[in-house]
């Protein structure tokens, strides 16, 4: 673990606290930089994918790995799939932690490239853009997907 002050570690309290799991893990991985075997770690990623933002994303996905509505995902803006995939990602999860993570990775990866292989917002070459590629692409890879695709 990080040594820090006392005046630090004060100030970190609150986002250390049991009461928000997903806070907590992710004020554990990334300002106190715990090693990824540390059991308090372990149990935080745990909790934080049974309980708060990460648990209500995946409670709301279909059981063939898209939300709201079925194809590639973009749409609707800030709550389709590829948001909502990109989301679970800033948040931490993990796709060891939760098959339907792995579920949803693989219904992005069948549902939204273009015959090229870049990602897109209709399959089409029309659809792609930079932006859409580095963010699902990041995304994957933090959820610890992994596909030759990718």
């Amino acid at each position: 673990m990080v040594m820090l002050s006392d005046d630090v570690n004060r100030k970190l309290d609150w986002l250390l606290e049991p009461a928000d799991p997903g806070v907590r893990y992710l004020a554990l991985r990334d300002l106190l930089k715990l090693p990824a075997d540390d059991p308090q770690l372990l149990t935080a990623m745990q909790q934080a994918h049974t309980q708060g933002p990460i648990a209500i994303i995946l409670d709301a996905m279909q059981p063939e790995g898209y939300w709201v509505e079925v194809g590639a995902g973009y749409y609707p803006k800030y709550s389709g799939t590829v948001w909502s995939l990109i989301l679970l990602a800033q948040l931490g999860a993990k796709a060891e932690m939760d098959a339907r993570i792995q579920a949803a990775c693989r219904y992005v990866l069948e549902h939204t490239l273009a015959p090229q292989g870049q990602f897109s917002t209709n399959r089409a070459p029309s659809g792609t853009a930079d932006c859409l590629q580095g963010n699902l692409c990041a995304a994957m890879l933090d959820l610890g997907f992994e596909d030759s695709r990718l």
